[in-house]
């Protein structure tokens, strides 16, 4: 009995909130602005940590913007949010014809791509981009010098996450690999343990695990050759947003990216700033 009352209860939940995702002019009537964040993913976000995660702070400018108050939706797994009634998802692949073997950054599959669906109304959106994640070779330096292409780590053991554009290079080339590691936090430390020669980590992660650890020996190679480009475009995805939704939101990000706020809330986590390419 009491089974059946926790499922009724996450089937009013969802019910209630899979039509909640609301246009701009919505979303100041209700006078607040609904996101979705995972609640253990650090730097992006955190519902318990120090910090709140640069995704939150993001969040927070974008409601000053629009004089609301922000309202966090914590989830645990990211495809969740499809049923959340969150309006913005502050992660996306910023370009939607993106092959789409370049969709993921690690195997929880931080990324959420636009869909192409013309069932929805108002299907998801995604806005310009505002940062380029690039992915890493990250070891240690006796192990990784001069291992900027596949040929080069052939005799190494390395860590990838499970899906990864990575890992299929991995398995093309008969590469010793491995994909154990859930979080690539995990898979950071991994590496730390000496558990993996080397691994592919994206660089934002990368950067927060070297601003926790100042004084790691684990390196990276930012110029690696995986024979295409695997670093992504990222912006945000808005739910349930119209075209004067769309529009009002990148105008707020183009202003945060000119007024260098954008570039500051990844600084101040200690990531490397890279500016998007055209798509």
């Amino acid at each position: 009995m009491k089974i059946f009352i926790f499922i009724l209860y996450i089937c009013i939940f969802f019910s209630t909130n899979i039509a909640s995702a609301k246009t701009i002019e919505e979303i100041l009537n209700r006078g607040s602005i609904k996101v979705c964040a995972l609640s253990d993913r650090l730097p992006f976000s955190s519902k318990n940590g120090k910090v709140n995660g640069l995704q939150i702070e993001l969040a927070t400018e974008i409601s000053k913007e629009l004089n609301v108050d922000l309202e966090v939706i914590w989830l645990r797994y990211r495809f969740h949010a499809r049923k959340a009634g969150c309006d913005l998802m502050m992660e996306a692949v910023a370009k939607k014809d993106d092959d789409a073997d370049k969709k993921d950054i690690e195997g929880a599959k931080p990324l959420t791509r636009a869909s192409d669906s013309k069932k929805s109304k108002l299907p998801p959106q995604v806005s310009v981009p505002i940062i380029r994640y690039e992915t890493y070779l990250v070891g240690r330096s006796d192990i990784i010098n001069n291992k900027n292409n596949l040929a080069s780590v052939k005799n190494l053991n390395i860590g990838v996450m499970r899906g990864t554009w990575s890992h299929m290079l991995m398995q093309k080339y008969k590469i010793k690999y491995r994909t154990k590691f859930e979080t690539e936090a995990k898979l950071i430390q991994g590496l730390t343990d000496r558990e993996i020669d080397a691994a592919f980590i994206s660089s934002p992660q990368y950067w927060w695990y070297l601003k926790n650890n100042p004084n790691s020996d684990l390196k990276y190679i930012d110029d690696f050759d995986f024979t295409r480009d695997v670093a992504l475009n990222v912006g945000i995805l808005m739910r349930g947003a119209d075209k004067n939704t769309v529009d009002i939101i990148n105008g707020i990000l183009k202003k945060l990216l000119k007024n260098n706020i954008i570039q500051d809330i990844y600084s101040s986590y200690g990531i490397k700033y890279v500016t998007p390419t055209e798509s």
